[in-house]
């Protein structure tokens, strides 16, 4: 949700400038690996450029996010958070941002553990060679609730360095 007074159309403006000051990235190699019951893309490498583009993204764009009223519900039911992870809910409302961001593609969505191998392996020979190569992240993509309401629906894709 966006803070009062901050609208879509100058959201999509900062997102519009942003993305074109910023430089493609590449992830180098990827592996593909489980992250819970979902089957992700990540990093073999860590990828400086990748969390520093994150970085910049949480610091270009927090100010336009309303201030979550649910994120003390949210860290009391969530056990496996660390005083940092809860730290960054507080205050970002995710406690994946900055130093606990971790660059993945997420394939597929939740899936049982029979489902796991069984989707990885018949996944494999399509991805193999695109994660020998890695990929490049060549723009940034605004999504939005249609209507106020799930499933988000893509607003818009904007290039980097474009």
């Amino acid at each position: 949700c966006l803070r009062d007074g901050m609208g879509p159309d100058a959201l999509k403006a900062r997102l519009i400038s942003f993305a074109r000051r910023r430089k493609q990235v590449e992830t180098g190699p990827l592996t593909l690996a489980r992250a819970g019951r979902f089957l992700v893309l990540r990093p073999i490498k860590p990828a400086p450029a990748l969390d520093w583009l994150a970085a910049q993204c949480v610091a270009a764009f927090d100010g336009f996010a309303e201030p979550s009223s649910c994120v003390e519900q949210e860290a009391h039911q969530s056990p496996h958070l660390n005083d940092h992870q809860r730290l960054l809910l507080k205050s970002f409302g995710d406690p994946h941002v900055l130093s606990e961001y971790r660059f993945c593609i997420t394939l597929t969505g939740p899936l049982d553990t029979a489902h796991l191998e069984r989707v990885s392996q018949a996944l494999w020979p399509m991805l193999e060679e695109i994660c020998a190569s890695g990929v490049t992240v060549d723009g940034l993509s605004l999504f939005g609730e249609a209507g106020g309401r799930a499933p988000l629906r893509l607003i818009g894709r904007y290039r980097l360095g474009a």
